[in-house]
């Protein structure tokens, strides 16, 4: 039960890292 919380907790950082990212592209294209 441990592990699959600590799944879950690794793809919402992975999902919130890819998020950031996109919105940094969407900054550059914007200026």
């Amino acid at each position: 039960m441990i592990n699959l919380l600590i799944i879950v907790l690794r793809a919402v950082v992975a999902v919130a890292n890819a998020l950031i990212a996109i919105l940094e592209l969407i900054r550059q294209f914007i200026d």
